[in-house]
C-alpha cells in the first residue's frame, strides 16, 4: 500500500469515527437531555421547565397522552420522563381537571397520609408529595370546570370540587416542582374557565412536614391531653408508634398515626381553617348533623364548627385494615365499632379546642 493511500485509509476511519461519535452523542442528547424539546406540553397547559422541575431525573421528557381541546379548561395529560443508556430512574405522572366530593384530601383513601404532604402557604389551597398533590380551583370555578372520561366533559355538580391533581404513576416527583406545575397549570385552567384569581400567579411557597418520630401516648401528635381510647388500642395489634406531623401552615395542621403490630393500621387527624376545604366540607355527601347552640356540625369523624376568626374544619381517617380489625375486634357490633371511632374524634376535638379557639362540643 502506497502512502498516499495509507494516509486516505486512516482519514476514512477517522471521518467514520467522528461520524459515529455524532452519532452516539446525537442519540444520548435525545434520550437523556431535554435539548430541542417543546416549549409547553398538555396543551400548552404545562410548561417545559415546570415539567422537567417536577421530574428531576436524567432523562428525555415527553408527553405520552393527552386530552382536551386546548381553547377549554378541562384535560388530562400524562408526561413521563425516559432515559437510555446511563439508567436514570423513570418517572410518570398525570395531570388533570377533576371533580372531588366534599374534603376529599382528609376523607378518602386516595389521598393518604395528609401529614406527609406540603402544603401551600400563600393563598392557593392545595398540597404535593412526590407521590402526588393538588391544588383547588377558586370556588367561582367549581360550576364552571369538570373532568374528563374519554373525550367528555363531566361537568362537576352541587357539592363537588373543582381541582387540578397529578398523580405519580412510576417512580417519584420532586414536591416543589410538582407545586409549580400544578400551580401554573390551575392558573391557565382558571384563566380558561374565567375564573382565574391573583394567588394563582404567584409563586407557590410550602409548608413541609416533619420527620417521623415516637409517639407520647400521653400527648398524641404532639397535643397535649390526647390520648386514644383504649377501645381503638388492639394488643399486639394496634399499638401506638410513630408519627409524623405537619404544622407549618397558619391554616391547615395534620397528623398520621403509624400504629405498630400486625394490623398495619393507620389514622390521620386533621384540621383546617381554608376557607375552601371548610365550603367543601359543608356541601359534601357525609351527613353532618347541627350541634346545640349554633357551634357548627359534625358527623361520626368530621365536624366543622365555629372558632373565633374563622370556622374550622376536623377530620379523622381510618386505613381499611384499621377499621376491619376494630370491628372484628367488638364481635362485628357496627354500634360499638361507631362508639370506638367516636370516642377517638371526640377525644381529639376535645384535645384541640383551645388551640384553635373553638368551642367545646359534644358529637351526636
Amino acid at each position: 500500500m502506497t502512502v498516499s493511500a495509507h494516509k486516505k485509509k486512516s482519514l476514512l476511519i477517522a471521518v467514520g469515527s467522528l461520524a459515529a461519535l455524532a452519532v452516539l452523542a446525537s442519540a444520548y442528547c435525545w434520550w437523556n437531555t431535554d435539548l430541542l424539546g417543546a416549549d409547553s406540553l398538555c396543551g400548552g397547559r404545562v410548561g417545559s421547565g415546570d415539567a422537567q422541575a417536577a421530574l428531576d431525573s436524567t432523562g428525555r421528557l415527553s408527553q405520552v397522552r393527552a386530552q382536551g381541546d386546548p381553547q377549554r379548561a378541562e384535560f388530562a395529560c400524562t408526561l413521563e420522563r425516559t432515559s437510555r443508556f446511563v439508567g436514570g430512574e423513570e418517572q410518570r405522572v398525570t395531570v388533570e381537571t377533576a371533580g372531588e366530593q366534599g374534603a376529599f384530601p382528609f376523607t378518602t383513601s386516595v389521598w393518604k397520609d395528609p401529614a406527609a404532604r406540603s402544603y401551600f402557604t400563600n393563598g392557593v389551597t392545595g398540597a404535593v408529595s412526590p407521590g402526588g398533590g393538588y391544588v383547588v380551583l377558586p370556588k367561582a370555578c367549581w360550576g364552571k370546570v369538570g373532568g374528563l372520561q374519554g373525550s367528555q366533559v363531566v361537568r362537576t355538580e352541587d357539592g363537588v370540587v373543582a381541582t387540578v391533581t397529578a398523580t405519580t404513576e412510576k417512580g417519584s416527583a420532586d414536591p416543589a416542582g410538582l407545586a409549580r406545575l400544578l400551580v401554573r397549570s390551575a392558573r391557565q385552567v382558571a384563566e380558561k374557565a374565567g375564573c382565574g384569581t391573583s394567588e394563582l400567579s404567584a409563586a407557590p411557597a410550602l409548608a413541609a412536614p416533619s420527620a417521623s418520630r415516637t409517639t407520647d401516648v400521653h400527648n398524641v401528635c404532639a397535643v397535649p391531653g390526647f390520648t386514644l381510647p383504649k377501645g381503638v388500642l388492639l394488643v399486639g395489634r394496634a399499638e401506638p408508634d410513630k408519627e409524623q406531623v405537619n404544622d407549618g401552615s397558619a391554616h391547615t395542621w395534620a397528623c398520621d398515626l403509624h400504629l405498630a403490630g400486625s394490623v398495619k393500621a393507620s389514622v390521620s387527624f386533621a384540621a383546617t381553617s381554608d376557607t375552601s376545604m371548610v365550603q367543601a366540607a359543608r356541601s359534601g355527601t357525609a351527613a353532618l348533623r347541627k350541634l346545640a347552640d349554633d357551634r357548627g356540625v359534625a358527623g361520626p369523624d368530621q365536624a366543622v364548627l365555629r372558632c373565633d376568626g374563622a370556622d374550622t374544619y376536623f377530620a379523622a381517617h381510618w386505613n381499611t385494615t384499621y377499621e376491619g380489625a376494630l370491628l372484628g375486634s367488638v364481635g362485628h357490633s357496627a354500634t360499638a365499632y361507631a362508639q370506638a371511632k367516636k370516642a377517638a374524634f371526640q377525644n381529639f376535638l376535645d384535645a384541640t379546642a383551645d388551640a384553635h379557639a373553638c368551642p367545646r362540643v359534644a358529637l351526636p
